[in-house]
C-alpha cells in the first residue's frame, strides 16, 4: 500500500526557507511574490500539518521554535534533493541550475578562477559564491544551504564530508612605503619583527587569523592589531592610507591587490596551510557536485598554467 503523502507541498517548505533567510514576514512575502497574509496562512497550514508550532509569534517575527529548526533542516535537504532530481534528468547538454559555494576570504581569488573555468565548461550552470568563515561553511554543508565549500583542510574533518586538496597558502608582509622597516634588504621579514609593526588583520573568528596568531605565539609574540576586519579590501584600504601593515596570503598578492605597496616574504618560520574543496558525501551525488569533482583536476592544471 502506498504511503499517504503529507498534507503540505514543496511551496510551503520554500516559504519557510524564505522566512528563515529574511527573518521578517513582509520581506519574505515580497521575495516570494505573495502578500504577507498569504505567506502567514501557508506557514500556519504547515504548522497544522505537522501538528506543532514552527515559529514564535509576536508583533513581529521572533524566531523559530526547536521544532521549526528541525523542520528547516529537513526542508533544506528535501528541496536540495528535488533540485538534484531536476538536474539529473536534464543532463543531456551538461549540468544546469545553481552551484552554491562558500569560500573563506583568503581563497576568493582562487574561487573566482575556478568558477570562470567551470562557466566555460558548463554554460547553463549558475554560480553563487559567498565569503564565509570556515565554521559557517561547515554549517552550510551540514544544513544543505551550500553545495560545496573552499576552506582550510587542517580543521577537524567531520563525517559525511569529502575533501579535495587544491593548493597551499603562504604568507607575506604588506606595508605602506612610509612604514619604517628593520633589515628588509633581502626582500624578507621575520614574523617576530612583524609583530612589532602596527598591524591590520582579519577578525579572530576567521581561520586565517587563527593561523597567524598561532605563528606569532610560536615565536613568542602576541601583537595587538590596530585594526580588524573580515574584509581584505577594507584592510588594504587602511594600509594604503599610510603607517600600517598587514599579512596577506600569497594568492591575494598574485591578484594584484598589493599594487603600490611593499611586499616582503615572511620567514622564521616559513608557514604553509592547505586549502581544499569540501563536498557533502551523499548518495545520489548532486549533478553540480559531480561535475565539479570531475572537472577539478583539469581546472587545477589550467590555473597552474595561467599562474
Amino acid at each position: 500500500m502506498m504511503e499517504r503523502l503529507p498534507p503540505f507541498d514543496l511551496v510551503d517548505l520554500r516559504l519557510l526557507l524564505a522566512l528563515a533567510e529574511h527573518r521578517h514576514f513582509a520581506r519574505a512575502a515580497a521575495a516570494c511574490g505573495l502578500s504577507q497574509p498569504a505567506l502567514s496562512a501557508r506557514i500556519r497550514r504547515l504548522e497544522t500539518a505537522l501538528a506543532t508550532p514552527l515559529i514564535f509569534r509576536g508583533k513581529r517575527f521572533e524566531g523559530f521554535t526547536p521544532e521549526g529548526d528541525q523542520t528547516l533542516a529537513w526542508a533544506r535537504r528535501i528541496l536540495s534533493d528535488c533540485g538534484g532530481l531536476v538536474q539529473d534528468v536534464s543532463l543531456t547538454d551538461g549540468p544546469s541550475g545553481s552551484l552554491r559555494l562558500g569560500v573563506v576570504p583568503s581563497a576568493a581569488p582562487f574561487a573566482g578562477r575556478m568558477c570562470g573555468e567551470l562557466a566555460q565548461r558548463f554554460p547553463k550552470l549558475m554560480f553563487r559564491v559567498l565569503s564565509l568563515s570556515s565554521s559557517a561553511i561547515e554549517k552550510g554543508l551540514a544544513d544543505f544551504s551550500l553545495d560545496a565549500g573552499m576552506t582550510y583542510l587542517e580543521r577537524e574533518q567531520h563525517a559525511g564530508i569529502e575533501t579535495i586538496p587544491l593548493y597551499e597558502e603562504t604568507y607575506s608582509l604588506v606595508v605602506a612605503p612610509d612604514v619604517s622597516l628593520i633589515d628588509a634588504s633581502d626582500g624578507s621579514f621575520t614574523w617576530k619583527a612583524a609583530a612589532r609593526l602596527p598591524l591590520c588583520l582579519l577578525t579572530p573568528d576567521m581561520h586565517n587569523r587563527r593561523i597567524i596568531d598561532a605563528v606569532f605565539e610560536k615565536v613568542g609574540e602576541r601583537p595587538e592589531p590596530r585594526f580588524e576586519s573580515n574584509s581584505f579590501n577594507a584592510i588594504l584600504a587602511l594600509v594604503r592610507s599610510g603607517g600600517m601593515a598587514t599579512i596577506l596570503p600569497r594568492i591575494q598578492i598574485e591578484e594584484g591587490l598589493s599594487e603600490g605597496l611593499v611586499v616582503l616574504e615572511l620567514k622564521d618560520p616559513e608557514i604553509r596551510a592547505g586549502l581544499g574543496l569540501m563536498l557533502p558525501a551523499r548518495e545520489p551525488v548532486m549533478p553540480v557536485t559531480q561535475a565539479l569533482k570531475v572537472a577539478i583536476p583539469d581546472i587545477l592544471r589550467q590555473i597552474d598554467n595561467v599562474s
